[in-house]
Protein backbone atom coordinates (compact mmCIF):
# COMPACT_ATOMS: atom_id res chain seq x y z
CA UNK A 1 0.00 0.00 0.00
CA UNK A 2 2.64 2.17 1.08
CA UNK A 3 4.45 1.61 -2.59
CA UNK A 4 1.32 2.50 -4.48
CA UNK A 5 0.74 5.87 -2.46
CA UNK A 6 4.09 6.84 -3.60
CA UNK A 7 3.84 6.06 -6.66
CA UNK A 8 0.77 8.34 -7.02
CA UNK A 9 2.14 11.18 -5.77
CA UNK A 10 4.80 13.20 -7.56
CA UNK A 11 6.52 14.67 -4.72
CA UNK A 12 6.20 11.16 -2.76
CA UNK A 13 3.50 12.54 -0.43
CA UNK A 14 0.92 10.25 0.52
CA UNK A 15 -2.75 10.55 1.16
CA UNK A 16 -5.09 12.94 -1.20
CA UNK A 17 -4.62 15.46 -3.72
CA UNK A 18 -4.68 19.34 -2.60
CA UNK A 19 -7.89 20.83 -4.45
CA UNK A 20 -6.49 23.54 -7.52
CA UNK A 21 -6.78 27.30 -5.91
CA UNK A 22 -9.15 29.88 -8.15
CA UNK A 23 -7.65 32.69 -9.65
CA UNK A 24 -7.97 35.69 -7.26
CA UNK A 25 -11.50 37.52 -9.02
CA UNK A 26 -9.95 41.11 -10.69
CA UNK A 27 -11.25 44.05 -8.69
CA UNK A 28 -13.70 46.58 -10.79
CA UNK A 29 -11.86 49.64 -11.38
CA UNK A 30 -13.52 53.20 -10.46
CA UNK A 31 -14.71 53.92 -14.40
CA UNK A 32 -15.70 50.23 -15.39
CA UNK A 33 -18.99 48.71 -15.03
CA UNK A 34 -20.00 45.41 -13.63
CA UNK A 35 -22.11 43.20 -15.65
CA UNK A 36 -23.93 40.32 -13.46
CA UNK A 37 -22.80 37.04 -13.51
CA UNK A 38 -25.16 34.08 -14.20
CA UNK A 39 -27.78 33.71 -12.09
CA UNK A 40 -27.84 37.18 -10.65
CA UNK A 41 -30.43 39.77 -10.31
CA UNK A 42 -30.55 43.12 -13.01
CA UNK A 43 -30.65 46.02 -10.68
CA UNK A 44 -33.11 48.03 -9.47
CA UNK A 45 -33.18 50.43 -11.98
CA UNK A 46 -32.81 48.75 -14.78
CA UNK A 47 -36.33 47.07 -13.84
CA UNK A 48 -37.30 50.52 -13.70
CA UNK A 49 -36.62 51.90 -16.63
CA UNK A 50 -38.13 48.84 -18.80
CA UNK A 51 -41.68 49.34 -16.56
CA UNK A 52 -41.68 52.79 -17.40
CA UNK A 53 -41.41 52.42 -21.28
CA UNK A 54 -43.78 49.57 -21.26
CA UNK A 55 -46.46 51.54 -19.38
CA UNK A 56 -45.55 54.77 -21.73
CA UNK A 57 -46.42 52.25 -24.71
CA UNK A 58 -48.95 50.66 -23.33
CA UNK A 59 -50.68 54.55 -22.60
CA UNK A 60 -49.75 55.46 -26.18
CA UNK A 61 -51.98 52.05 -27.47
CA UNK A 62 -54.37 52.73 -25.40
CA UNK A 63 -55.21 56.62 -26.36
CA UNK A 64 -54.72 55.99 -29.99
CA UNK A 65 -57.31 53.41 -29.58
CA UNK A 66 -59.80 55.80 -27.79
CA UNK A 67 -59.24 58.44 -30.50
CA UNK A 68 -61.07 55.91 -32.99
CA UNK A 69 -63.38 54.87 -31.27
CA UNK A 70 -64.49 57.85 -30.51
CA UNK A 71 -64.00 59.37 -33.95
CA UNK A 72 -66.41 56.42 -35.15
CA UNK A 73 -68.95 56.58 -32.44
CA UNK A 74 -69.32 60.57 -33.79
CA UNK A 75 -69.57 59.22 -37.15
CA UNK A 76 -72.68 56.55 -36.41
CA UNK A 77 -74.22 59.05 -33.93
CA UNK A 78 -73.95 62.18 -36.07
CA UNK A 79 -77.36 63.31 -37.51
CA UNK A 80 -78.27 62.94 -41.31
CA UNK A 81 -78.51 66.08 -43.18
CA UNK A 82 -80.64 66.42 -45.65
CA UNK A 83 -81.42 69.44 -48.63
CA UNK A 84 -85.52 69.48 -47.91
CA UNK A 85 -87.08 68.76 -51.16
CA UNK A 86 -88.39 72.16 -53.46
CA UNK A 87 -92.28 73.00 -53.00
CA UNK A 88 -93.95 71.94 -55.98
CA UNK A 89 -97.52 73.29 -57.49
CA UNK A 90 -99.72 71.08 -59.56
CA UNK A 91 -102.35 72.26 -61.88
CA UNK A 92 -104.62 69.25 -63.01
CA UNK A 93 -105.57 69.70 -66.67
CA UNK A 94 -106.91 66.90 -68.15
CA UNK A 95 -107.44 67.62 -71.81
CA UNK A 96 -106.56 65.59 -74.75
CA UNK A 97 -106.21 65.42 -78.67
CA UNK A 98 -104.88 63.47 -81.51
CA UNK A 99 -101.69 64.00 -83.01
CA UNK A 100 -99.62 61.56 -85.11
CA UNK A 101 -102.35 58.83 -85.00
CA UNK A 102 -101.87 58.84 -80.98
CA UNK A 103 -104.09 60.32 -78.60
CA UNK A 104 -101.97 62.58 -75.52
CA UNK A 105 -103.94 63.63 -72.85
CA UNK A 106 -102.04 66.19 -70.54
CA UNK A 107 -103.23 65.01 -67.42
CA UNK A 108 -101.14 67.45 -65.06
CA UNK A 109 -98.79 70.75 -64.74
CA UNK A 110 -96.60 70.62 -62.27
CA UNK A 111 -94.38 73.50 -61.07
CA UNK A 112 -91.13 73.71 -59.17
CA UNK A 113 -87.11 75.06 -58.87
CA UNK A 114 -85.75 71.36 -59.49
CA UNK A 115 -87.29 68.07 -59.85
CA UNK A 116 -85.36 65.59 -57.46
CA UNK A 117 -85.05 62.58 -60.43
CA UNK A 118 -84.27 65.43 -62.83
CA UNK A 119 -80.40 66.19 -62.81
CA UNK A 120 -80.60 68.19 -66.13
CA UNK A 121 -81.71 71.99 -64.73
CA UNK A 122 -80.83 74.18 -67.65
CA UNK A 123 -83.26 76.98 -65.95
CA UNK A 124 -84.17 78.58 -62.72
CA UNK A 125 -87.09 76.63 -62.69
CA UNK A 126 -89.07 73.53 -64.03
CA UNK A 127 -92.54 72.56 -65.82
CA UNK A 128 -93.01 69.17 -65.83
CA UNK A 129 -95.95 67.50 -67.74
CA UNK A 130 -97.77 63.95 -66.73
CA UNK A 131 -99.18 62.55 -70.04
CA UNK A 132 -101.35 59.80 -71.40
CA UNK A 133 -100.46 58.53 -74.67
CA UNK A 134 -102.62 56.55 -76.67
CA UNK A 135 -102.31 54.29 -79.69
CA UNK A 136 -105.71 53.28 -81.14
CA UNK A 137 -104.15 52.37 -84.52
CA UNK A 138 -102.98 48.77 -86.26
CA UNK A 139 -99.34 49.87 -86.52
CA UNK A 140 -96.07 51.59 -84.07
CA UNK A 141 -96.15 55.00 -84.18
CA UNK A 142 -92.86 56.72 -83.21
CA UNK A 143 -92.69 60.40 -81.83
CA UNK A 144 -89.39 62.24 -81.29
CA UNK A 145 -90.44 64.45 -78.37
CA UNK A 146 -87.37 66.77 -78.61
CA UNK A 147 -88.23 67.93 -81.85
CA UNK A 148 -92.39 67.19 -81.88
CA UNK A 149 -92.89 68.98 -78.12
CA UNK A 150 -92.90 72.46 -77.15
CA UNK A 151 -93.86 74.55 -74.23
CA UNK A 152 -95.61 77.84 -75.16
CA UNK A 153 -95.08 80.22 -72.25
CA UNK A 154 -96.33 83.75 -72.55
CA UNK A 155 -93.85 86.14 -73.53
CA UNK A 156 -91.19 83.56 -74.34
CA UNK A 157 -90.31 81.51 -77.88
CA UNK A 158 -91.45 77.82 -77.88
CA UNK A 159 -89.65 75.83 -75.40
CA UNK A 160 -87.97 72.28 -76.19
CA UNK A 161 -88.20 69.46 -73.62
CA UNK A 162 -84.64 69.65 -70.87
CA UNK A 163 -85.76 65.74 -70.54
CA UNK A 164 -88.11 63.07 -71.42
CA UNK A 165 -89.58 60.16 -69.43
CA UNK A 166 -91.67 59.02 -72.27
CA UNK A 167 -90.93 56.03 -75.06
CA UNK A 168 -90.10 57.07 -78.70
CA UNK A 169 -92.18 54.19 -80.05
CA UNK A 170 -95.51 52.62 -79.36
CA UNK A 171 -97.05 49.67 -80.33
CA UNK A 172 -100.90 49.36 -81.74
CA UNK A 173 -103.52 49.13 -79.20
CA UNK A 174 -101.17 50.06 -76.39
CA UNK A 175 -100.91 53.29 -73.90
CA UNK A 176 -97.99 54.19 -71.86
CA UNK A 177 -97.64 57.35 -69.16
CA UNK A 178 -94.65 59.63 -68.62
CA UNK A 179 -93.21 62.72 -68.36
CA UNK A 180 -91.88 65.95 -70.32
CA UNK A 181 -89.69 68.47 -68.64
CA UNK A 182 -88.56 72.18 -69.54
CA UNK A 183 -87.03 74.88 -67.94
CA UNK A 184 -88.91 77.83 -67.02
CA UNK A 185 -88.78 81.38 -65.87
CA UNK A 186 -89.29 81.46 -62.06
CA UNK A 187 -92.77 82.56 -61.06
CA UNK A 188 -94.04 80.80 -64.29
CA UNK A 189 -97.89 80.10 -63.93
CA UNK A 190 -98.97 76.52 -64.71
CA UNK A 191 -102.53 78.13 -66.26
CA UNK A 192 -100.77 80.25 -68.80
CA UNK A 193 -99.26 77.58 -70.62
CA UNK A 194 -99.79 75.46 -73.53
CA UNK A 195 -98.46 72.39 -74.92
CA UNK A 196 -97.72 72.39 -78.64
CA UNK A 197 -97.72 69.38 -80.80
CA UNK A 198 -95.85 68.63 -84.50
CA UNK A 199 -92.55 69.27 -85.85
CA UNK A 200 -92.17 72.84 -87.33
CA UNK A 201 -88.38 71.43 -88.66
CA UNK A 202 -90.95 69.08 -91.21
CA UNK A 203 -93.27 71.41 -91.32
CA UNK A 204 -96.54 69.04 -89.84
CA UNK A 205 -99.55 70.82 -89.24
CA UNK A 206 -99.28 72.00 -85.23
CA UNK A 207 -102.03 70.99 -81.97
CA UNK A 208 -102.48 73.18 -79.34
CA UNK A 209 -103.60 72.26 -75.57
CA UNK A 210 -104.34 74.88 -73.81
CA UNK A 211 -104.09 73.93 -69.50
CA UNK A 212 -107.05 76.72 -69.17
CA UNK A 213 -109.35 78.57 -71.18
CA UNK A 214 -111.13 77.55 -74.05
CA UNK A 215 -110.01 74.49 -75.89
CA UNK A 216 -111.60 72.51 -78.99
CA UNK A 217 -110.43 69.02 -79.15
CA UNK A 218 -112.43 68.23 -82.60
CA UNK A 219 -110.65 70.56 -84.46
CA UNK A 220 -107.57 68.28 -84.21
CA UNK A 221 -109.51 65.35 -84.77
CA UNK A 222 -110.45 63.46 -88.10
CA UNK A 223 -113.99 63.05 -89.45
CA UNK A 224 -116.17 59.98 -91.67
CA UNK A 225 -118.33 61.35 -94.49
CA UNK A 226 -120.19 58.35 -95.15
CA UNK A 227 -121.34 57.55 -98.73
CA UNK A 228 -122.90 55.81 -101.66
CA UNK A 229 -121.84 56.07 -105.07
CA UNK A 230 -121.37 53.16 -107.71
CA UNK A 231 -118.80 53.15 -110.40
CA UNK A 232 -118.62 50.94 -113.53
CA UNK A 233 -114.79 51.44 -114.64
CA UNK A 234 -114.54 49.54 -118.03
CA UNK A 235 -111.59 47.50 -118.54
CA UNK A 236 -111.17 47.97 -121.97
CA UNK A 237 -108.48 45.86 -122.70
CA UNK A 238 -111.09 43.21 -122.72
CA UNK A 239 -114.63 44.84 -124.51
CA UNK A 240 -117.42 43.98 -121.96
CA UNK A 241 -115.26 43.45 -119.07
CA UNK A 242 -115.95 46.03 -115.93
CA UNK A 243 -115.43 46.73 -112.44
CA UNK A 244 -117.85 47.83 -109.78
CA UNK A 245 -116.32 50.36 -107.18
CA UNK A 246 -118.26 51.23 -104.67
CA UNK A 247 -117.33 54.41 -102.48
CA UNK A 248 -118.91 53.76 -98.93
CA UNK A 249 -116.79 56.88 -97.16
CA UNK A 250 -114.74 59.56 -97.44
CA UNK A 251 -112.09 60.87 -94.19
CA UNK A 252 -110.70 63.95 -93.50
CA UNK A 253 -107.54 63.35 -91.67
CA UNK A 254 -104.75 64.93 -89.76
CA UNK A 255 -102.84 61.73 -89.28
CA UNK A 256 -102.34 58.44 -91.29
CA UNK A 257 -100.86 54.93 -91.08
CA UNK A 258 -97.29 55.28 -92.20
CA UNK A 259 -97.04 59.00 -93.19
CA UNK A 260 -97.51 60.64 -89.76
CA UNK A 261 -98.56 64.14 -89.05
CA UNK A 262 -100.11 65.76 -92.00
CA UNK A 263 -98.13 68.99 -93.39
CA UNK A 264 -99.20 72.08 -91.72
CA UNK A 265 -102.34 73.57 -94.07
CA UNK A 266 -102.98 70.35 -95.59
CA UNK A 267 -105.73 66.87 -94.87
CA UNK A 268 -105.52 63.12 -95.78
CA UNK A 269 -108.77 62.41 -97.71
CA UNK A 270 -108.93 58.83 -97.98
CA UNK A 271 -111.72 57.10 -99.86
CA UNK A 272 -112.62 53.51 -99.09
CA UNK A 273 -113.99 51.45 -101.76
CA UNK A 274 -115.64 47.57 -101.79
CA UNK A 275 -115.35 46.61 -105.51
CA UNK A 276 -117.12 43.82 -107.14
CA UNK A 277 -115.96 41.82 -110.20
CA UNK A 278 -119.31 40.14 -112.10
CA UNK A 279 -117.11 38.97 -114.85
CA UNK A 280 -116.03 35.34 -115.14
CA UNK A 281 -112.30 35.83 -115.66
CA UNK A 282 -110.20 38.15 -113.59
CA UNK A 283 -109.63 41.52 -113.96
CA UNK A 284 -106.36 43.07 -113.40
CA UNK A 285 -106.23 47.15 -113.81
CA UNK A 286 -103.43 47.63 -112.10
CA UNK A 287 -102.30 49.59 -108.95
CA UNK A 288 -104.70 52.30 -107.78
CA UNK A 289 -101.49 55.23 -108.17
CA UNK A 290 -102.00 54.39 -111.95
CA UNK A 291 -105.63 55.03 -112.97
CA UNK A 292 -106.76 57.20 -109.72
CA UNK A 293 -106.52 60.69 -109.58
CA UNK A 294 -107.92 63.56 -107.13
CA UNK A 295 -108.52 67.01 -109.31
CA UNK A 296 -107.93 70.41 -107.73
CA UNK A 297 -109.15 73.47 -109.63
CA UNK A 298 -107.94 71.92 -113.40
CA UNK A 299 -104.93 70.35 -111.14
CA UNK A 300 -104.54 66.31 -110.47
CA UNK A 301 -102.42 64.66 -107.77
CA UNK A 302 -101.55 60.89 -107.50
CA UNK A 303 -102.46 59.08 -104.13
CA UNK A 304 -99.94 58.93 -101.84
CA UNK A 305 -100.72 55.31 -100.71
CA UNK A 306 -103.29 52.77 -102.37
CA UNK A 307 -104.33 49.58 -100.58
CA UNK A 308 -106.41 48.41 -103.69
CA UNK A 309 -105.83 44.61 -104.98
CA UNK A 310 -103.82 45.34 -108.84
CA UNK A 311 -106.14 42.00 -109.77
CA UNK A 312 -109.50 40.96 -109.03
CA UNK A 313 -110.78 37.27 -109.34
CA UNK A 314 -113.69 35.59 -111.10
CA UNK A 315 -116.61 36.84 -109.22
CA UNK A 316 -114.67 38.20 -106.65
CA UNK A 317 -117.32 40.81 -104.19
CA UNK A 318 -117.11 43.56 -101.87
CA UNK A 319 -112.70 43.55 -101.81
CA UNK A 320 -112.00 46.21 -99.02
CA UNK A 321 -109.60 48.75 -100.54
CA UNK A 322 -108.57 52.67 -99.85
CA UNK A 323 -107.02 55.31 -101.59
CA UNK A 324 -105.24 58.42 -99.25
CA UNK A 325 -104.37 62.02 -101.37
CA UNK A 326 -103.21 64.91 -99.36
CA UNK A 327 -105.04 68.13 -100.54
CA UNK A 328 -105.31 71.60 -98.59
CA UNK A 329 -107.60 71.07 -95.29
CA UNK A 330 -111.21 71.82 -95.12
CA UNK A 331 -112.35 71.06 -98.40
CA UNK A 332 -115.94 69.99 -98.69
CA UNK A 333 -116.15 68.98 -102.42
CA UNK A 334 -113.78 66.47 -103.76
CA UNK A 335 -113.43 65.46 -107.49
CA UNK A 336 -111.82 61.80 -108.46
CA UNK A 337 -111.32 60.83 -111.62
CA UNK A 338 -110.71 57.06 -112.91
CA UNK A 339 -108.36 57.30 -115.96
CA UNK A 340 -108.56 55.26 -119.25
CA UNK A 341 -107.09 52.02 -119.01
CA UNK A 342 -105.75 53.34 -122.46
CA UNK A 343 -105.55 56.48 -124.24
CA UNK A 344 -106.00 59.64 -122.73
CA UNK A 345 -108.67 61.38 -120.52
CA UNK A 346 -111.01 59.86 -117.94
CA UNK A 347 -114.16 60.17 -115.88
CA UNK A 348 -114.87 62.28 -113.14
CA UNK A 349 -117.12 61.82 -110.20
CA UNK A 350 -117.30 64.51 -107.22
CA UNK A 351 -118.40 63.62 -103.73
CA UNK A 352 -119.55 66.18 -100.74
CA UNK A 353 -118.26 66.41 -97.50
Amino acid sequence: MSDLHSLASPTGHSGPWPAPERPPRPEAGPGSKRRPGPGEEKPSWQRLWLALVLIVALLALGGTGLFVWGWLHSLELAPETTTPAPAITTLRVARAAPYAGLTFQVVDAQYASAFGDDLIRPGPAQVRLHLHVVNEGSTQISVIYYDAARLLVPGQKPIAPSNVGLAVALAPGKSADGWLDFPVPRGTRLEQLKLQLGSTTLNESLVVIPFSGPFDAASYSGKVYPQNLSISYTYNAQPGLYLTYHLVSVERQFAYSGWGQVKAGQQYYIFNFRVDNPNGVAINPGPGFDYLRLVLDGNVRAPLDSTLPTSFQPGAHQVKGRVMFSAPAGLHSLTLRFLYQYGQGGNDYTVQL
